[in-house]
């Protein structure tokens, strides 16, 4: 007879677990910080959009964290590992305004979602159609598009800081996905069936594509 313990063990492979335990604390420590990025914005109304788009990162938190717990991972535990790197990332790029938050909203969140979309296809069936869905959520763009290429038309100057924040923020995301990498030999194995290079000139191309749509070189 099989014991409890024995009934909700894992049944995931380990870089599935700890790619979905990444995930899920990244969308959870971004509720954290738009929430308080929120408190940066020049109006009420800004403050509610950021908060909405936080909300939708807490609700990607959710379908992740209830598909690990299905299949008897300790999600807290799992995702506790991946906290002090979360928390360098976020340190090393703390804006310094309301503009800065927006385009670390627009340039961050978005690599993660192209990163996510890109290795769909290698997952786990149940998994790759949960990242699809949390990747293909793109309710935050028209919000952050027309607020910052408002301010970037209305100032010129603006924008030439911003490209640069923007480019910090891609290096620092990219560092951060091949230092998890390293750091877990879980998503070690499983970035190496996924071909990386190619994925990493997507998210450099799609970013590229991203300035543009601001009207500023990438």
């Amino acid at each position: 007879m099989s014991t409890s313990a024995e009934a909700k063990a894992p049944s995931l492979d380990r870089g599935i677990v700890e790619l979905s335990a990444a995930v899920a604390y990244g969308e959870l420590a971004g509720f954290f910080r738009m929430t308080s990025d929120a408190q940066l914005a020049p109006s009420i109304s800004a403050s509610a959009s950021l908060a909405r788009l936080a909300n939708i990162e807490f609700n990607h938190y959710l379908v992740l964290s209830d598909f690990l717990a299905r299949h008897g991972v300790d999600v807290e535990g799992e995702m506790a590992k991946f906290v002090p790197a979360f928390e360098i990332f976020h340190e090393r790029t703390t804006p310094s305004d309301w503009f800065e938050c927006l385009v670390k909203a627009y340039v961050g969140d978005s690599i993660a979602v192209d990163f996510y979309r890109e290795i769909a296809g290698s997952l786990d069936e149940e998994l790759g159609a949960i990242i699809r869905e949390v990747a293909n959520s793109d309710e935050h763009m028209d919000f952050l598009v027309t607020t910052l290429a408002s301010a970037i038309f209305d100032d010129p100057k603006l924008g030439g800081r911003l490209a640069l924040w923007a480019r910090r923020l891609v290096g620092e995301a990219l560092a951060q996905a091949q230092g998890l990498a390293l750091e877990h030999q879980g998503l070690f194995d499983l970035f190496a069936t996924i071909d990386i290079s190619f994925v990493f000139t997507k998210l450099t191309e799609n970013h590229t594509h991203r300035m543009q749509r601001l009207g500023l070189a990438p």
